[in-house]
């Protein structure tokens, strides 16, 4: 597939444009982890320039500076051209702010408690207005960029950009398509909880794609019993994954992505400022994730606090919160550091002042030193769709460390036979997994380090990438069968 033009576009960049503290002038500047990284570095290895959303002013003066696209350099050391897109203000606002940071977030994520929300009133309808003219911006710019192209393939990335596939599907009908979805999907019971016309909407969207992708079975599984349950008239091969609905084949596909080589090699790892000489020759357990509830760093500390009461071995044990700050401006995630915080607070109470910290920065260095210092990791989500780190960790490691998952992270599925698989909101569970990865004798550390190592290493960005073109041919093919 890769004869043919490709066109790559997801909303979220991997850069903002801010002036330069010395010379005043825009400069980009990267932003760690998250979808736009991962959709950054793939832009890089296919050689195709990629269109993602303006966000801040300076981003819309850097792309109507830059009409042709803006070139910048990845911390793997490619290099990419982007295009921003500047959507209308107020329609950016609500799809940043509600519709995909509260309403689909909490939908695909299980955020809601469904006792006290949500409820959907007219704000939500008109904020689906608004998200069929931001869907309507990226389609247009992708046709816009295919204009020429005889025969374009379409690589469309995450949860904001469902409704792409549909507005491509009208103007180019025999175009491969792919539609990666980075995040959960939930049960047809939940996702139901979504008033009628978005959850059937979204859904008959997706479904003008060739291929659908996520990046774990259990997301495949449930996105297939969603059009079950939710789509009547539809053909479903749950065996094969293929959907056919109105004459037309959709093929849904688990396609797994663990780390990218070249930006864990580019990288230069430095613990953060007093880290070092705080944690010094005691062991160290590291939690990390962005500001998100998903994240689940609050129950972490609390089943930290459990080991350390039930186990006297691990008396003298440090714990760092290694927090990456992420959309505090939602409710959700500012309430989630409070509690974090007020975790923490308690913690060193009960086992003594600065036994916790919580560390809360962008700096890529910062995480992957951190994921080398620490003799245990957690990662811990509620739900999560991957958990890169969890790949990401265990390669820079440099001690060994026991690696704690949560089962209903996607990694889960790759990882569990290497690590210790838990429930994210059983704090006894979690406690057990902790005294035992701490007092696991150094022989035993060892040979769980290196099946890691193993069970990761083949898990590259490239593998990914390569598996959707692939994966898409072999489906644009079969689309007649």
């Amino acid at each position: 597939m890769t004869d043919r033009q490709l066109f790559l576009a997801s909303k979220r960049a991997a850069v903002s444009y801010a002036p330069d503290p010395d010379t005043g002038r825009l400069r980009p500047w990267l932003a760690p982890g998250g979808t736009g990284n991962v959709v950054a570095e793939q832009a890089g290895v296919l050689d195709v320039s990629w269109i993602a959303s303006a966000d801040t002013d300076d981003d819309h003066l850097a792309a109507r500076e830059n009409p042709d696209g803006l070139r910048l350099r990845l911390r793997s050391g490619r290099d990419i051209r982007v295009q921003l897109l500047r959507h209308d203000r107020r329609t950016f606002e609500v799809v940043q702010n509600f519709l995909t940071a509260q309403l689909l977030w909490a939908a695909n994520n299980y955020g809601w408690d469904r006792w006290t929300e949500p409820a959907f009133g007219g704000e939500t309808y008109q904020a689906l207005e608004h998200f069929a003219e931001f869907t309507g911006d990226f389609a247009d710019a992708l046709l816009r960029s295919s204009a020429d192209a005889a025969e374009p393939v379409y690589l469309v990335h995450d949860y904001q950009l469902v409704g792409v596939p549909a507005k491509l599907r009208e103007k180019r009908p025999d175009a491969p398509i792919l539609l990666f979805v980075h995040i959960p999907w939930p049960s047809p019971d939940y996702w139901r909880i979504l008033p009628k016309p978005m959850r059937v909407g979204l859904l008959e969207g997706m479904l003008a794609a060739t291929t659908v992708g996520f990046f774990a079975d259990r997301w495949t599984r449930n996105f297939l019993d969603c059009v079950a349950d939710l789509l009547p008239g539809a053909e479903i091969d749950r065996e094969h994954g293929v959907v056919r609905r109105h004459g037309h084949r959709t093929r849904v596909r688990t396609m797994p992505l663990g780390y990218s080589p070249l930006t864990i090699g580019g990288a230069a790892p430095q613990l953060p400022a007093d880290i070092a000489e705080w944690a010094a020759d005691r062991p160290l357990v590291v939690h990390s994730g962005r500001t998100d509830p998903t994240k689940n760093a609050e129950r972490a500390v609390r089943a930290f606090v459990l080991a350390v009461r039930s186990d006297e071995r691990l008396r003298g044990t440090r714990m760092l919160v290694r927090m990456n700050p992420n959309r505090l401006y939602v409710g959700a995630n500012a309430e989630y550091v409070r509690r974090v915080e007020a975790a923490i607070a308690d913690a060193n109470a009960e086992l003594g002042p600065d036994t916790v910290r919580r560390h809360c920065d962008n700096e890529v260095g910062h995480t992957l030193a951190c994921f080398g210092r620490a003799d245990l990791l957690i990662f811990n989500s509620t739900v999560d769709g991957q958990n890169l780190s969890a790949f990401e960790a265990p390669l820079v490691n440099e001690r060994d460390a026991e690696v704690i998952v949560s089962e209903m992270c996607g990694a889960a599925e790759l990882l569990a036979p290497v690590c210790r698989i838990v429930n994210p909101y059983d704090l006894v569970e979690q406690a057990e997994a902790i005294v035992a990865a701490l007092t696991a004798p150094p022989a035993e550390r060892a040979r769980s380090a290196e099946l890691r190592r193993a069970a990761a290493e083949p898990w590259t960005l490239e593998t990914w990438v390569r598996a959707q073109l692939e994966g898409l041919d072999a489906d644009h093919r079969a689309r007649d069968e």
